[in-house]
């Protein structure tokens, strides 16, 4: 029996004008006109199939033609034929509506379907499911979302994706670069709007996540001169490294760049910091989501999207005291056996071993770079001991370098995974920009964030080449998250701290944050904590007032994302250890890794389905 499967070929619409077609020569918009170049209406295309495999694939294509962005950043534009390098996603209500469709349609097709071959695309139908489902749900909780959130919006990350993720290889890159400033001050006029409209609905952001908005934008606009402007200078500089460039043509371009961000960036940036000081943010005494309209039904909904897997608040709270009782109690018996005095105090005892351990300065060009030296050593390190701990490994090289201006804080770290066609590397971002950096925890924010964590993880899961696409491109923060912690823990299980006890010690003191953030969370957000309330919570337990504090600003503007840490470690940890138990002397590590690796990203609600496949073949291998 045939099928038809809808595929979902990108249109634009809404652009008083267009750019022109790429590589073609003809000019580009005036940067004086203003232009929506976003993908706005998908146009169905009717495929004959009744491939499990065709239909999931088709349905994700759809999902990614609405994100142009993302397409991109994944290096995914040939693979599914998609050419949309020159655009920017669509943050207004019309363009979140629209994968809402999508996604209701692909929830619709799968349903409709029951040709599945096997258990492993029966386990990928539900994956894609799930995943679809979320974004059904989550749209109907739009207007909560923050569009000036600090850590995701687009006013703060835009600069670091063009000079990070948007390639400049030939002059069809560099036409699209500027067709992309084009379009920048229209997703800028949405975050506007966004935030208007809901303030009419009595949804604003807090009054500190107000002043750390307006502190981004400022750092945005910088000096104010187009001519010096990051989004004007990277732009020049890789174009004079395109080989064979023309000199007439790229002084053209960079000239379209300056006047795009001169008479239409600029302007759109201060709007938006016009609207942000107009605002009446709530009180910082009452700033979890519960406190507004609705917010209950909307915390449970973000809570389940970052865990994937179904939890209530109370029980995420309950789960995140007895954890850090648990790791407290681990770090009290540690600290004692070295000495370190705990019966006066385990948060003093916890701040003086860190001041042991030291700190790297930072405040010079040669100081920093020994910090990106060590961290690049580390690496190396870390991917000899685990090699024999994995058969699967990334195939991916791993920068360690400094975020762009403007998304640089004191000091901390993230990481962005390589794309599908291997045109980039998976980057390590270590931000530099305070005075020194804590050599405590150092490790195992490296172990996190690179090997064995994110970029063995992201890096391994975008290689795969027999799992249907969905699985290789959509991450699930509680499987993501909780597999970099689970990394940390792997590390001390691998002999990495051996010779370093503090080093081991700031590995549980990271154990311990993210507990601590399970109960912070749903402190403020569902136990109608203040931020003061929450910031004392943390210091309690030894984190210094700077890091509480800029811990719990994320919570209040990016509620349900910080559990997902601990609770994805604690699944994977009780599944290996059921693992264990059911398979005995057959268990091997080695394959329970691949196994965890091997499927992609997965809800942790259907992790447990993976593994029990995988000790199924294990047993009937050794039966």
């Amino acid at each position: 029996m045939r099928r038809w499967v809808l595929v979902f070929a990108l249109s634009l619409a809404g652009a008083s004008c267009t750019p022109s077609s790429p590589g073609t020569g003809e000019q580009l918009p005036s940067p004086t006109t203003t232009v929506v170049q976003s993908a706005t209406t998908l146009k169905p295309v009717e495929i004959d199939t009744d491939s499990f495999r065709a239909i999931a694939d088709g349905i994700t294509r759809s999902l990614l033609a609405a994100q142009p962005e993302l397409v991109t950043e994944l290096g995914a534009g040939d693979l599914l034929e998609l050419d949309v390098d020159y655009l920017l996603n669509d943050l207004s209500p019309r363009g979140q509506a629209l994968l809402a469709e999508v996604a209701s349609a692909g929830i619709e097709q799968l349903a409709a379907f029951d040709g599945y071959e096997d258990d492993s695309e029966r386990l990928s139908a539900d994956v894609l499911k799930w995943f679809l489902d979320d974004v059904v749900t989550m749209s109907t909780f739009a207007e909560y979302a923050n569009p000036v959130n600090f850590i995701t919006g687009a006013h703060t990350s835009f600069g670091e994706y063009m000079a990070d993720v948007h390639p400049i290889a030939d002059e069809t890159d560099a036409e699209n670069y500027v067709s992309r400033l084009l379009a920048y001050p229209g997703q800028i006029r949405d975050l506007t709007e966004r935030l208007e409209d809901s303030s009419k609905s009595g949804i604003v952001p807090t009054d500190r996540s107000l002043d750390i908005a307006r502190f981004q934008i400022s750092a945005a606009v910088g000096s104010g001169d187009a001519e010096t402007h990051p989004l004007v200078t990277d732009l020049i500089e890789r174009v004079a490294a395109i080989p064979g460039e023309n000199r007439s043509w790229a002084a053209g371009i960079g000239a379209k760049a300056e006047a795009t961000v001169d008479d239409l960036i600029l302007p759109a940036l201060a709007d938006l910091d016009d609207a942000v000081r107009r605002l009446d943010g709530r009180s910082d005494q009452t700033p979890g989501v519960a406190a507004l309209a609705g917010g209950d039904a909307y915390y449970e909904a973000v809570l389940r999207h970052h865990l994937s897997i179904d939890m209530t608040p109370a029980q995420v709270h309950a789960l995140g005291l007895a954890e850090v009782d648990r790791v407290v109690a681990e770090l009290t018996e540690r600290l004692s056996s070295m000495g370190y005095d705990t019966q006066n105090g385990f948060a003093g005892a916890v701040r003086t071993a860190a001041g042991d351990a030291g700190t790297m300065p930072t405040t010079s060009a040669s100081e920093r770079a020994a910090v990106l030296e060590r961290t690049t050593n580390t690496v190396a390190n870390a991917s000899e001991v685990f090699e024999a701990m994995f058969t699967v490994s990334p195939v991916d090289e791993l920068q360690v370098i400094r975020p762009r201006p403007g998304r640089e804080g004191g000091s901390g770290a993230y990481y962005r995974p390589p794309p599908i066609d291997g045109s980039r590397s998976g980057a390590y971002y270590l931000s530099l920009g305070g005075s020194e950096f804590a050599v405590l925890t150092m490790d195992t924010t490296t172990y996190h964030e690179g090997i064995p964590g994110h970029h063995f993880q992201l890096s391994v899961q975008r290689s795969l080449e027999d799992v249907p696409l969905h699985q290789r491109v959509f991450d699930f923060t509680g499987y993501v998250e909780g597999w970099a912690l689970y990394a940390e823990r792997l590390a001390a299980e691998a002999g990495l701290y051996a010779d370093d006890p503090l080093g081991d010690i700031g590995r549980l003191r990271m154990e311990l944050l993210r507990a601590a953030r399970m109960v912070t969370d749903t402190g403020i957000h569902w136990g109608g904590w203040s931020r003061n309330e929450a910031i004392e919570y943390m210091t309690d337990l030894g984190f210094a007032t700077g890091m509480a504090t800029a811990e719990v600003d994320r919570y209040i503007v990016w509620p349900g994302q910080a559990p997902a840490y601990m609770v994805g470690m604690l699944e994977i940890l009780r599944l290996r250890d059921e693992a264990q138990a059911q398979l005995g002397d057959e268990f091997d590590l080695v394959g329970f890794h691949d196994a965890v690796l091997g499927e992609g990203s997965v809800p942790l609600a259907l992790l447990e389905t993976v593994i029990d496949q995988w000790v199924m073949t294990v047993d009937t291998v050794s039966s």
